[in-house]
């Protein structure tokens, strides 16, 4: 099985110049970290599932739930762009930090005339801020 992965090595600014080049980064990244529980509502938008990670959206609470899928050390998050008239307004991840098989839970605020688009991976923050991206790439608008 192929997996497209990226590899960033400064997770936060990388990620984002990456997804969106060109983009200023004077905007603070917003890092939660996942409350730990329940599973995703039928409504939610899920992505395929991945080995590793699963990520799904809750366009209704503006909400982000995040599966970690394997015991590897590693946290599985989704990095998120929001856009708002054009440009970045916020950026940001939510990490499920919990065990293997766990979901956890990310409560955001976007603007419903706002642009959102979103990428699932891992971070493996004892490797310092080594973070893997699928090339994946989801927009809400």
């Amino acid at each position: 099985m192929r997996k497209a992965i990226v590899a960033l090595s400064m997770a936060s600014a990388a990620a984002i110049s990456v997804m969106m080049p060109g983009t200023a980064l004077a905007i603070e990244h917003e890092l939660n970290y996942g409350t730990k529980g329940g599973t995703p509502p039928g409504a939610a938008v899920c992505t395929d599932a991945k080995e590793d990670v699963r990520v799904c959206y809750e366009r209704g609470g503006d909400k982000w739930w995040v599966q970690d899928r394997k015991a590897d050390g590693k946290s599985a998050i989704v990095e998120w762009a929001n856009y708002r008239n054009g440009s970045l307004y916020r950026y940001g991840r939510c990490v499920n930090s919990h065990e293997a098989g766990s979901w956890a839970s990310c409560n955001k605020n976007y603007y419903e005339d706002s642009t959102l688009y979103g990428y699932q991976g891992v971070w493996n923050r004892s490797a310092g801020s080594t973070t893997e991206l699928y090339t994946t790439e989801w927009k809400f608008q």
